[in-house]
Protein backbone atom coordinates (compact mmCIF):
# COMPACT_ATOMS: atom_id res chain seq x y z
CA UNK A 1 0.00 0.00 0.00
CA UNK A 2 1.60 3.57 -1.15
CA UNK A 3 -0.31 6.45 0.81
CA UNK A 4 -0.14 9.97 -0.15
CA UNK A 5 0.14 12.80 1.83
CA UNK A 6 -1.54 15.84 -0.07
CA UNK A 7 -2.74 19.45 0.32
CA UNK A 8 -6.42 20.17 0.57
CA UNK A 9 -8.21 23.55 0.33
CA UNK A 10 -11.36 24.86 1.83
CA UNK A 11 -13.69 23.15 -0.88
CA UNK A 12 -12.05 19.77 0.10
CA UNK A 13 -13.56 20.18 3.82
CA UNK A 14 -16.54 17.83 3.23
CA UNK A 15 -14.01 15.07 2.09
CA UNK A 16 -11.73 16.09 5.15
CA UNK A 17 -14.19 16.13 8.01
CA UNK A 18 -15.07 12.46 6.68
CA UNK A 19 -12.47 10.46 8.42
CA UNK A 20 -13.08 12.48 11.53
CA UNK A 21 -16.84 11.94 11.43
CA UNK A 22 -16.49 8.03 10.71
CA UNK A 23 -14.52 8.23 13.80
CA UNK A 24 -17.22 9.61 16.22
CA UNK A 25 -20.21 8.60 14.18
CA UNK A 26 -21.76 11.43 13.58
CA UNK A 27 -23.58 12.60 10.71
CA UNK A 28 -22.25 15.94 8.42
CA UNK A 29 -23.99 18.85 9.63
CA UNK A 30 -24.11 20.93 6.58
CA UNK A 31 -24.62 24.90 8.43
CA UNK A 32 -21.14 23.55 10.12
CA UNK A 33 -19.47 22.33 7.17
CA UNK A 34 -19.77 25.94 5.22
CA UNK A 35 -18.72 27.66 8.41
CA UNK A 36 -15.36 25.70 8.65
CA UNK A 37 -15.06 26.93 5.17
CA UNK A 38 -14.65 30.48 5.79
CA UNK A 39 -12.40 30.37 8.68
CA UNK A 40 -8.98 32.28 8.04
CA UNK A 41 -7.65 30.98 10.93
CA UNK A 42 -8.43 26.90 9.31
CA UNK A 43 -5.10 27.47 6.89
CA UNK A 44 -3.89 23.64 6.63
CA UNK A 45 -5.30 20.50 5.60
CA UNK A 46 -3.98 17.84 4.70
CA UNK A 47 -4.99 14.63 3.03
CA UNK A 48 -3.39 10.78 3.30
CA UNK A 49 -4.81 8.75 0.17
CA UNK A 50 -4.94 5.63 -0.72
CA UNK A 51 -5.05 5.84 -4.31
CA UNK A 52 -8.26 7.99 -4.65
CA UNK A 53 -9.48 6.68 -1.57
CA UNK A 54 -9.47 9.22 1.57
CA UNK A 55 -7.90 7.26 4.71
CA UNK A 56 -7.20 9.75 6.89
CA UNK A 57 -6.92 13.37 7.46
CA UNK A 58 -5.43 16.58 9.69
CA UNK A 59 -6.10 19.78 9.86
CA UNK A 60 -4.49 23.09 11.52
CA UNK A 61 -5.80 26.39 12.69
CA UNK A 62 -3.24 29.35 13.07
CA UNK A 63 -4.00 31.51 16.18
CA UNK A 64 -1.80 33.21 18.35
CA UNK A 65 -2.39 32.10 22.16
CA UNK A 66 -1.38 33.46 25.48
CA UNK A 67 1.85 32.60 27.25
CA UNK A 68 3.06 33.79 30.38
CA UNK A 69 3.71 37.90 30.22
CA UNK A 70 3.16 37.04 26.25
CA UNK A 71 2.49 35.43 23.28
CA UNK A 72 3.24 33.09 20.63
CA UNK A 73 1.88 31.47 16.94
CA UNK A 74 0.48 28.47 17.72
CA UNK A 75 -0.78 25.50 15.13
CA UNK A 76 -3.82 24.27 16.50
CA UNK A 77 -4.17 20.28 15.15
CA UNK A 78 -7.98 19.58 14.62
CA UNK A 79 -9.99 16.96 12.85
CA UNK A 80 -6.87 14.20 12.68
CA UNK A 81 -8.22 10.91 12.14
CA UNK A 82 -7.99 7.78 10.41
CA UNK A 83 -10.69 5.46 8.78
CA UNK A 84 -10.86 2.00 10.44
CA UNK A 85 -10.23 0.53 7.31
CA UNK A 86 -6.38 1.95 7.53
CA UNK A 87 -5.60 1.14 10.87
CA UNK A 88 -2.31 0.86 12.20
CA UNK A 89 -0.25 1.58 9.14
CA UNK A 90 1.38 4.32 9.64
CA UNK A 91 -1.06 6.85 8.19
CA UNK A 92 -0.96 8.84 11.82
CA UNK A 93 2.70 9.20 12.20
CA UNK A 94 3.03 10.81 8.64
CA UNK A 95 0.03 13.40 9.29
CA UNK A 96 1.25 14.62 12.49
CA UNK A 97 5.34 14.19 11.06
CA UNK A 98 4.00 16.44 8.33
CA UNK A 99 1.66 19.09 10.56
CA UNK A 100 5.09 19.43 12.93
CA UNK A 101 7.81 20.62 9.79
CA UNK A 102 4.96 22.45 8.42
CA UNK A 103 4.21 24.30 11.66
CA UNK A 104 8.62 25.00 11.73
CA UNK A 105 7.95 26.01 8.23
CA UNK A 106 5.10 28.78 8.81
CA UNK A 107 7.18 30.14 12.10
CA UNK A 108 4.92 28.68 14.74
CA UNK A 109 6.91 27.32 17.60
CA UNK A 110 4.08 25.76 19.13
CA UNK A 111 1.25 23.38 18.12
CA UNK A 112 -1.73 22.87 20.63
CA UNK A 113 -4.56 20.35 20.12
CA UNK A 114 -7.79 18.98 22.27
CA UNK A 115 -6.83 15.19 22.56
CA UNK A 116 -9.47 12.63 22.09
CA UNK A 117 -6.58 10.16 23.20
CA UNK A 118 -4.07 11.43 25.27
CA UNK A 119 -2.18 8.10 24.65
CA UNK A 120 -1.70 8.07 20.93
CA UNK A 121 -0.81 12.27 21.41
CA UNK A 122 1.60 12.01 24.07
CA UNK A 123 3.89 9.19 22.13
CA UNK A 124 4.39 12.22 19.79
CA UNK A 125 5.89 14.89 22.20
CA UNK A 126 2.66 16.82 23.48
CA UNK A 127 2.38 17.14 26.90
CA UNK A 128 -0.41 17.75 29.08
CA UNK A 129 -0.88 21.43 30.07
CA UNK A 130 -3.93 22.30 31.59
CA UNK A 131 -7.19 20.70 32.57
CA UNK A 132 -10.54 21.93 32.79
CA UNK A 133 -13.38 21.47 34.67
CA UNK A 134 -17.11 20.65 34.77
CA UNK A 135 -19.37 21.97 37.32
CA UNK A 136 -22.83 21.52 38.28
CA UNK A 137 -24.37 23.09 41.57
CA UNK A 138 -27.79 23.79 42.37
CA UNK A 139 -29.45 27.22 41.65
CA UNK A 140 -30.56 27.45 45.87
CA UNK A 141 -27.25 26.68 47.37
CA UNK A 142 -25.33 28.91 44.72
CA UNK A 143 -24.72 31.76 47.02
CA UNK A 144 -22.06 34.23 47.14
CA UNK A 145 -19.46 35.30 50.60
CA UNK A 146 -19.65 38.26 51.90
CA UNK A 147 -21.55 41.23 50.44
CA UNK A 148 -23.27 41.76 47.24
CA UNK A 149 -20.96 44.90 46.16
CA UNK A 150 -21.20 46.36 43.24
CA UNK A 151 -23.86 46.12 40.81
CA UNK A 152 -23.90 45.90 37.07
CA UNK A 153 -26.38 45.47 34.35
CA UNK A 154 -27.25 42.87 32.20
CA UNK A 155 -28.26 43.55 28.68
CA UNK A 156 -29.48 40.46 26.59
CA UNK A 157 -28.03 40.94 22.97
CA UNK A 158 -28.65 39.82 19.22
CA UNK A 159 -26.03 38.41 17.35
CA UNK A 160 -25.21 41.67 15.75
CA UNK A 161 -24.76 43.28 18.72
CA UNK A 162 -23.10 40.77 20.18
CA UNK A 163 -20.51 40.70 17.58
CA UNK A 164 -19.66 44.49 18.99
CA UNK A 165 -19.73 43.59 22.23
CA UNK A 166 -17.91 40.82 23.09
CA UNK A 167 -14.91 40.65 20.91
CA UNK A 168 -13.76 43.71 23.56
CA UNK A 169 -13.71 41.59 26.09
CA UNK A 170 -11.99 38.89 25.14
CA UNK A 171 -9.42 41.17 23.69
CA UNK A 172 -8.96 42.41 27.63
CA UNK A 173 -9.46 39.31 29.26
CA UNK A 174 -7.16 37.40 26.86
CA UNK A 175 -3.42 38.64 28.13
CA UNK A 176 -4.40 37.90 31.66
CA UNK A 177 -4.27 33.92 31.36
CA UNK A 178 -2.21 31.69 29.24
CA UNK A 179 -3.42 28.87 26.97
CA UNK A 180 -6.63 31.73 25.80
CA UNK A 181 -6.35 31.97 21.78
CA UNK A 182 -7.00 34.66 19.33
CA UNK A 183 -10.41 34.63 17.77
CA UNK A 184 -11.44 36.52 13.87
CA UNK A 185 -14.40 38.32 13.81
CA UNK A 186 -15.67 34.96 11.01
CA UNK A 187 -14.68 33.13 13.95
CA UNK A 188 -17.17 34.64 16.46
CA UNK A 189 -19.42 34.63 14.03
CA UNK A 190 -19.40 31.09 12.77
CA UNK A 191 -18.03 29.14 16.42
CA UNK A 192 -19.49 31.10 19.62
CA UNK A 193 -22.43 33.57 18.48
CA UNK A 194 -24.57 31.39 15.68
CA UNK A 195 -27.91 30.03 16.87
CA UNK A 196 -27.64 26.89 15.93
CA UNK A 197 -28.55 22.78 16.52
CA UNK A 198 -25.00 22.44 17.47
CA UNK A 199 -24.80 25.50 19.86
CA UNK A 200 -27.96 24.55 21.69
CA UNK A 201 -27.25 21.01 21.76
CA UNK A 202 -31.33 20.13 22.68
CA UNK A 203 -31.35 23.63 24.59
CA UNK A 204 -33.55 26.36 23.68
CA UNK A 205 -32.16 29.37 21.55
CA UNK A 206 -28.44 30.65 22.19
CA UNK A 207 -29.03 33.86 24.74
CA UNK A 208 -26.29 36.47 24.54
CA UNK A 209 -25.92 38.93 27.51
CA UNK A 210 -23.51 41.70 28.16
CA UNK A 211 -22.53 43.22 31.72
CA UNK A 212 -21.84 46.62 31.97
CA UNK A 213 -20.62 48.59 34.87
CA UNK A 214 -20.66 52.61 34.67
CA UNK A 215 -21.84 52.32 31.28
CA UNK A 216 -18.25 49.59 29.96
CA UNK A 217 -18.90 46.22 29.18
CA UNK A 218 -16.94 44.58 31.80
CA UNK A 219 -18.32 40.83 30.71
CA UNK A 220 -20.56 38.10 28.55
CA UNK A 221 -21.83 35.28 28.99
CA UNK A 222 -23.59 32.76 26.00
CA UNK A 223 -25.76 30.23 27.85
CA UNK A 224 -28.92 27.97 26.66
CA UNK A 225 -31.80 26.72 28.91
CA UNK A 226 -32.91 23.52 28.93
CA UNK A 227 -36.07 23.29 30.17
CA UNK A 228 -37.92 20.35 32.26
CA UNK A 229 -40.53 20.13 34.42
CA UNK A 230 -41.28 17.00 36.97
CA UNK A 231 -44.86 15.68 37.06
CA UNK A 232 -45.96 18.30 40.09
CA UNK A 233 -45.03 20.97 37.37
CA UNK A 234 -42.22 22.39 39.44
CA UNK A 235 -38.67 23.44 37.19
CA UNK A 236 -36.34 20.63 37.02
CA UNK A 237 -34.41 22.10 34.33
CA UNK A 238 -30.97 23.84 33.90
CA UNK A 239 -28.91 26.83 32.95
CA UNK A 240 -26.23 25.52 30.42
CA UNK A 241 -23.83 27.79 30.13
CA UNK A 242 -20.96 27.56 27.15
CA UNK A 243 -18.94 30.71 27.93
CA UNK A 244 -18.64 33.34 30.52
CA UNK A 245 -16.02 36.09 30.19
CA UNK A 246 -15.02 38.74 32.64
CA UNK A 247 -12.12 41.40 31.67
CA UNK A 248 -12.06 41.86 35.63
CA UNK A 249 -12.43 40.20 38.74
CA UNK A 250 -16.23 42.72 39.24
CA UNK A 251 -17.43 41.63 35.84
CA UNK A 252 -16.40 37.54 36.36
CA UNK A 253 -18.47 38.00 39.16
CA UNK A 254 -21.22 39.96 37.92
CA UNK A 255 -21.76 37.91 35.26
CA UNK A 256 -21.63 34.66 37.24
CA UNK A 257 -24.55 36.10 39.34
CA UNK A 258 -26.34 36.95 36.69
CA UNK A 259 -26.06 32.92 35.41
CA UNK A 260 -26.98 31.80 39.16
CA UNK A 261 -30.55 33.94 39.57
CA UNK A 262 -31.88 32.79 35.98
CA UNK A 263 -35.25 31.57 37.20
CA UNK A 264 -37.08 28.18 36.45
CA UNK A 265 -33.63 26.37 36.68
CA UNK A 266 -32.69 23.81 39.21
CA UNK A 267 -29.44 23.60 38.05
CA UNK A 268 -26.39 25.28 36.32
CA UNK A 269 -24.01 23.57 34.39
CA UNK A 270 -20.62 24.43 32.68
CA UNK A 271 -17.45 22.95 31.14
CA UNK A 272 -14.26 23.71 30.15
CA UNK A 273 -13.59 26.49 33.09
CA UNK A 274 -9.82 27.14 34.84
CA UNK A 275 -8.50 24.51 37.25
CA UNK A 276 -8.61 28.10 39.45
CA UNK A 277 -11.53 29.72 38.63
CA UNK A 278 -13.22 32.03 40.75
CA UNK A 279 -15.88 30.42 41.87
CA UNK A 280 -14.30 28.35 44.01
CA UNK A 281 -13.69 31.16 45.84
CA UNK A 282 -16.54 33.34 45.54
CA UNK A 283 -19.53 30.71 46.31
CA UNK A 284 -20.48 29.88 49.91
CA UNK A 285 -20.27 26.33 50.25
CA UNK A 286 -17.71 25.46 46.86
CA UNK A 287 -18.20 21.66 47.56
CA UNK A 288 -21.48 22.44 45.82
CA UNK A 289 -19.88 23.34 42.16
CA UNK A 290 -19.13 19.49 42.36
CA UNK A 291 -16.13 20.49 40.21
CA UNK A 292 -14.48 17.34 37.84
CA UNK A 293 -11.53 17.55 36.58
CA UNK A 294 -9.89 16.48 32.96
CA UNK A 295 -7.19 17.04 30.64
CA UNK A 296 -7.48 20.41 28.82
CA UNK A 297 -4.67 21.74 26.43
CA UNK A 298 -1.91 19.58 25.18
CA UNK A 299 1.42 21.45 23.97
CA UNK A 300 3.89 20.66 21.89
CA UNK A 301 7.02 22.73 21.61
CA UNK A 302 7.87 22.98 17.99
CA UNK A 303 10.94 25.43 18.16
CA UNK A 304 12.63 25.26 21.99
CA UNK A 305 14.45 28.81 21.00
CA UNK A 306 11.56 30.31 19.77
CA UNK A 307 8.69 29.09 22.34
CA UNK A 308 10.67 29.99 25.16
CA UNK A 309 11.73 33.17 23.79
CA UNK A 310 7.81 34.00 23.95
CA UNK A 311 7.14 33.82 27.64
CA UNK A 312 8.18 35.68 30.44
CA UNK A 313 10.00 34.30 33.49
CA UNK A 314 9.61 34.65 37.63
CA UNK A 315 12.94 35.10 38.34
CA UNK A 316 16.19 36.03 36.51
CA UNK A 317 18.28 33.31 36.91
CA UNK A 318 19.58 30.93 34.13
CA UNK A 319 19.45 27.29 33.54
CA UNK A 320 20.53 24.68 31.54
CA UNK A 321 17.74 22.28 30.19
CA UNK A 322 18.93 19.11 28.24
CA UNK A 323 16.29 18.29 25.72
CA UNK A 324 15.57 14.82 23.90
CA UNK A 325 13.00 15.11 20.78
CA UNK A 326 12.76 12.27 18.75
CA UNK A 327 10.43 13.49 15.88
CA UNK A 328 11.78 16.87 15.89
CA UNK A 329 15.30 16.45 16.02
CA UNK A 330 16.44 19.66 15.84
CA UNK A 331 15.39 20.19 19.06
CA UNK A 332 17.56 17.97 20.46
CA UNK A 333 19.99 19.48 22.53
CA UNK A 334 21.36 21.78 25.47
CA UNK A 335 19.68 25.17 25.97
CA UNK A 336 20.59 27.97 28.56
CA UNK A 337 18.12 29.69 29.69
CA UNK A 338 18.37 33.39 30.86
CA UNK A 339 15.05 34.39 32.50
CA UNK A 340 15.86 38.27 32.59
CA UNK A 341 16.89 38.17 28.85
CA UNK A 342 13.74 36.14 27.60
CA UNK A 343 15.90 34.11 26.02
CA UNK A 344 17.29 30.42 25.40
CA UNK A 345 20.45 29.15 23.43
CA UNK A 346 22.37 26.08 22.26
CA UNK A 347 24.99 25.41 24.16
CA UNK A 348 27.39 22.90 25.32
CA UNK A 349 27.50 23.63 29.35
CA UNK A 350 26.47 20.60 31.96
CA UNK A 351 23.11 20.26 31.92
CA UNK A 352 21.14 21.23 35.51
CA UNK A 353 17.99 19.22 34.37
CA UNK A 354 17.38 16.43 31.41
CA UNK A 355 13.60 16.10 30.34
CA UNK A 356 12.12 15.13 26.79
CA UNK A 357 10.10 17.38 24.51
CA UNK A 358 6.43 16.26 25.88
CA UNK A 359 7.50 17.14 29.37
CA UNK A 360 8.68 20.38 28.22
CA UNK A 361 5.35 21.32 26.80
CA UNK A 362 3.51 20.29 30.06
CA UNK A 363 5.46 22.90 32.06
CA UNK A 364 5.37 25.31 29.23
CA UNK A 365 2.21 27.50 30.21
CA UNK A 366 3.02 27.65 34.32
CA UNK A 367 0.02 24.91 34.43
CA UNK A 368 2.61 21.92 35.69
CA UNK A 369 5.25 22.32 38.09
CA UNK A 370 8.60 20.50 37.12
CA UNK A 371 8.51 19.24 40.87
CA UNK A 372 5.51 17.47 39.81
CA UNK A 373 7.11 15.78 37.06
CA UNK A 374 10.49 14.89 39.17
CA UNK A 375 8.11 12.98 41.58
CA UNK A 376 7.08 10.79 38.45
CA UNK A 377 10.34 10.51 36.80
CA UNK A 378 9.88 12.79 34.08
CA UNK A 379 12.42 15.49 34.99
CA UNK A 380 15.71 14.48 35.78
CA UNK A 381 17.60 16.95 37.82
CA UNK A 382 21.55 16.97 37.15
CA UNK A 383 22.22 19.81 39.70
CA UNK A 384 21.25 20.55 43.31
CA UNK A 385 18.64 22.84 43.76
CA UNK A 386 17.39 22.70 39.48
CA UNK A 387 14.17 21.86 40.26
CA UNK A 388 13.54 24.91 42.56
CA UNK A 389 15.06 27.24 40.25
CA UNK A 390 13.20 25.97 37.11
CA UNK A 391 9.61 26.66 39.05
CA UNK A 392 10.95 29.46 40.01
CA UNK A 393 11.36 30.75 36.45
CA UNK A 394 8.67 28.84 34.94
CA UNK A 395 5.76 29.74 37.23
CA UNK A 396 2.24 31.77 36.29
CA UNK A 397 0.17 33.90 38.14
CA UNK A 398 -3.11 32.20 36.39
CA UNK A 399 -3.46 28.86 36.03
CA UNK A 400 -3.45 27.93 32.01
CA UNK A 401 -7.10 27.63 30.48
CA UNK A 402 -8.42 27.65 26.93
CA UNK A 403 -12.30 28.09 27.21
CA UNK A 404 -13.16 26.30 23.79
CA UNK A 405 -12.23 22.73 21.84
CA UNK A 406 -10.95 23.60 18.70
Amino acid sequence: MQIELRQLTAEHQAELSQPILNAFGAPLNPERLEGMKRLPEFTWRLGAYDGDVLAGAAGAFSFTMTTPGGAVPVAGLTMVAVNPTHRRRGILTALIRRHLDEARAQGQPISSLWATEGTIYGRFGYGLASQACSMSIERDRAAFRGPPGAEGRARLLGEAEALEAFPPIWERARPLTPGILSRSAVWWQVRRLADNDFMRKGGGPLQRVVIEVGGRAEAYALYCLHHAWDPSNIPVGSVRVIEAIGATPLGTRLVWRYLFDIDLAQRIEASLLPIDHPLCLLVAEPRRLRLTAADGLWVRIVDVEAALAARAYGSGETLTLEITDRDCPWNAGRFRLHGGERRAARTMDAPDLRLDIAALGSVYLGGVSFQRLADVDQVEALTEGAVERADSLFRAARAPWCPEIF
